[in-house]
């Protein structure tokens, strides 16, 4: 039909409501939610088309899209099959369902709602397959909302009937993804499609790096009654337990739930997907981690529980950031999940719970019972380096310590004996370091306090693990001596410094020998 210009090229109808258009920039999204529109977009196009488009390049064929970011423009480019001429009128008009509403773009909106939230004006440019034309779509909403625009101006130029791709390029930016966002957007990019990503079928990179995910490693060990019982040599166990199972009237839940090998309070908790989507469980410290299963964030199940939940059945919101089932639905499917996660031979709640407390038993005793026989041997070595060494009558901790080259330092301000003292931590990984442990103290009243440990020493790297807990519990007992150091300064000890310094000429002295 005739434009607006009054010449014959097509258009495309946005109505009903153009002026929505104008509002959708208020919505309450996250920058990868709204990424995801246009990835869901593409990986529909994609799945709705898998035949023709393996029929035409082969069964090798994997759908690429390409996400590139930058202060003055986001792009978003697939080699997905395009949007056809049937399905052009209801991708450009608000609230136009899809007639297949199981898969990822069921409302009619996420193109529309996610192009607006980032940006006023944008071009939408389509080569579908089967089709011998390249179709280019312009949106500026601004002109569109003041001059109250129903039809868009479709260009066409002839295009190699084998191209089939989508490119969607946004300017004038309102919102620029940066700083921290840009590496959440990543991480949760990665997260929200990982079930594409391991099974190959789908690449994503953004600003050309291609996005992985790595599934947490799964503990292999003993159940904690075994241990208690102290049984000989009791059998490991993988735990890992798959799910399937019915609740409400009319909802599946699939998956796994597992334990983490490695503790870890952001990563920890359950990924609830749609559709193979990510829906709730997205990045760091946003794990769906309800209090009837997980209990505190400081219990050993709030660090180590985790798994993948699928929900095919639920509804979401129209955003695609959680479910709409009612409290009464989340209730009986967390009492399910309780109760079929407790089930035994794998009761994965009461082994995580009871995990740590397992050290300290039998499997504890044998591996102490190594390390004293180790340790012992090597005592004589140790005292023997004191023999010659004297420390100096006085130290002076007047002066800060000298800025390491390579280091990581975290500051906090305690309260002692009705005092503010402000007590930095630093981790030094300069190779030339020779004292594991060095202290300023700076002020009376109000001190400053430096503690800097030497990871690269022998003793560091060899005794200390590599994990957050080990690498925690290092630093908590050199940070502990240098208190107790200064708290014994501060009360009228001269020599309080003794200790350190013969603590630091051992191990200067007496580096274990480093096994790889």
């Amino acid at each position: 039909m005739p434009n607006e210009n009054g010449n014959n090229n097509e258009t495309v109808n946005i109505r009903p409501a153009v002026g929505y258009l104008s509002i959708l920039q208020a919505i309450n999204y996250r920058a990868w939610y709204a990424i995801a529109e246009f990835v869901d977009n593409s990986i529909q196009s994609y799945i709705d088309n898998k035949s023709k488009l393996k029929k035409l390049h082969g069964n090798n064929f994997k759908l690429k899209i390409a996400i590139y970011v930058s202060k003055s423009k986001i792009q978003i480019i697939d080699n997905a099959a395009g949007i056809n001429e049937k399905d052009f009128p209801r991708a450009f008009r608000a609230a136009a369902r899809p007639e297949n509403r199981k898969g990822l773009s069921e409302f009619g909106m996420g193109m529309k709602t996610a192009a607006c939230w980032f940006s006023p004006f944008w071009i939408v440019k389509t080569k579908p397959l089967d089709e011998k034309e390249l179709k280019i779509v312009k949106f500026d909403i601004k002109n569109i909302v003041r001059d109250e625009i129903e039809e868009l101006e479709i260009k066409k130029s002839p295009l190699s009937l084998k191209q089939h791709y989508t490119e969607i390029t946004l300017t004038n930016l309102i919102k620029v993804p940066h700083g921290q966002t840009i590496k959440r957007m990543k991480d949760h990019l990665s997260s929200m499609y990982r079930c594409f990503i391991e099974k190959n079928e789908v690449e994503i990179r953004y600003n050309n790096e291609k996005l992985k995910y790595e599934t947490p490693e799964i503990l292999e060990a003993p159940y904690f009654k075994d241990v208690d019982e102290e049984k000989k040599n009791p059998k490991k166990i993988y735990w890992h337990k798959k799910l399937d199972f019915k609740y409400g009237k009319k909802y599946t839940a699939t998956g796994y739930i597992a334990i983490r090998e490695t503790a870890s309070t952001k990563h920890a908790g359950f990924a609830l997907f749609r559709r193979n989507r990510l829906i709730k469980g997205v990045g760091e410290n946003e794990g769906y981690r309800p209090l009837e299963i997980f209990k505190a964030p400081n219990s050993f199940i709030y660090q180590r529980v985790f798994g993948e939940i699928h929900l095919d059945d639920e509804k979401v919101t129209h955003t695609k950031d959680g479910f709409q089932w009612t409290l009464e639905e989340e209730s009986e499917f967390l009492k399910k999940l309780k109760e079929i996660s407790e089930k035994a031979p794998k009761p994965i709640l009461s082994q995580s719970d009871r995990f740590r407390k397992d050290r300290r038993s039998r499997d504890l005793k044998i591996q102490s019972e190594e390390g004293l026989e180790s340790s012992i041997k090597k005592i004589q070595g140790g005292i023997a380096s004191l023999e010659d060494f004297k420390p100096p009558k006085q130290a002076d901790l007047s002066e800060k310590i000298p800025e390491a080259k390579s280091k990581q330092k975290r500051k906090k301000t305690v309260r002692f004996e009705g005092n503010n003292w402000v007590i930095e931590q630093i981790l030094n990984y300069d190779k030339s370091e020779m004292e594991w442990l060095k202290i300023s103290e700076i002020g009376k009243r109000k001190k400053e306090i430096q503690i800097q440990i030497s990871m690269t020493m022998g003793f560091t790297s060899q005794y200390f693990g590599d994990q957050p807990d080990e690498i925690e519990g290092m630093l908590l007992l050199a940070s502990y001596i240098a208190l107790a150091e200064v708290v014994a300064r501060s009360r009228g000890d001269a020599k309080a410094h003794n200790v350190r310094m013969y603590l630091n000429e051992i191990l200067r002295t007496q580096p274990p020998p480093l096994e790889y």
